[in-house]
């Protein structure tokens, strides 16, 4: 009868994706999800989208502390449904490429990049009001993806090819042309945040100065860590890169990775 294989089938379905979902990365699985939920309830109105968005003078006269957290999970008002989708397909992949290259085993470091890029960039959040900071973090993703594989080639629209190292400012200025020539501050936080904790934690380490952003050991204690043993890693244990991860090839989609899509 059709109807039990039917069940059978759903039921591989559904265990097929929970398998796939239990074996993307923490911290990817944590931010891609956090980011899906709090742009469905955005989108359907479950939650009123203005409720959600950083804004500072709420957070400090009314307590609404709950924005320090939701500002980065939501897109700006005014973006097209099909773009957040192509967004957070973005984010999956660059994080999780991130997270399996040059963080594999690192997971407190890489979810302390997180946290800190969040924290850098509602620091300055007060100068433009700028109130929803799911590109941003989008951005610092690219943005630290592409400052560990500068020389890689990677496809944009139309097979356009360059440098990995221009991705964010391609990037940037793509979402500066489809939204009619306003700047957006939300990426170009993202970007010097990213920026910021790239010289903290390898420049200045790999010429001899001090990591002033170590990873807190609060992060260690409650998340974990396993060192690879084919890494490099300074000598504070931050922003290790595999020389086997860089000799890998380039390749593309449709808004540029190290992917090939088929």
């Amino acid at each position: 009868m059709p109807r039990p294989t039917q069940a059978r089938g759903v039921s591989s379905d559904a265990s097929q994706l929970a398998s796939w979902y239990a074996s993307v990365p923490v911290v990817t699985r944590t931010l891609v999800t956090a980011t899906i939920a709090t742009t469905i309830a955005a989108r359907l109105r479950v939650i009123n989208p203005f409720m959600l968005g950083l804004y500072w003078p709420l957070i400090w006269n009314k307590f609404h502390i709950w924005r320090l957290l939701t500002g980065f999970f939501i897109h700006k008002f005014n973006v097209k449904l099909f773009n957040i989708i192509v967004m957070i397909i973005m984010l999956y992949q660059y994080t999780v490429d991130l997270e399996r290259g040059e963080f594999a085993g690192r997971t407190a470091d890489f979810a302390w990049f997180i946290v800190f890029c969040m924290g850098a960039m509602s620091a300055v959040t007060w100068l433009t009001q700028t109130m929803c900071l799911a590109e941003g973090v989008l951005i610092a993703v690219i943005t630290l993806w592409s400052l560990h594989r500068q020389e890689q080639i990677v496809s944009f629209y139309f097979g356009f090819k360059f440098p990995a190292r221009y991705l964010p400012y391609v990037t940037i200025a793509l979402e500066y042309v489809l939204d009619h020539g306003t700047i957006p501050f939300g990426m170009v936080y993202g970007w010097m945040a990213a920026h910021l904790y790239y010289y903290l934690s390898v420049d200045l380490p790999s010429q001899g100065g001090l990591n002033y952003i170590p990873t807190p050991q609060l992060f260690y204690r409650y998340i974990g860590q396993v060192r690879r043993a084919n890494a490099q890693t300074t000598s504070s244990g931050s922003a290790t890169t595999s020389n086997l991860y860089h000799q890998r090839p380039g390749g593309g989609h449709f808004w540029g990775t190290g992917r090939t899509m088929g």
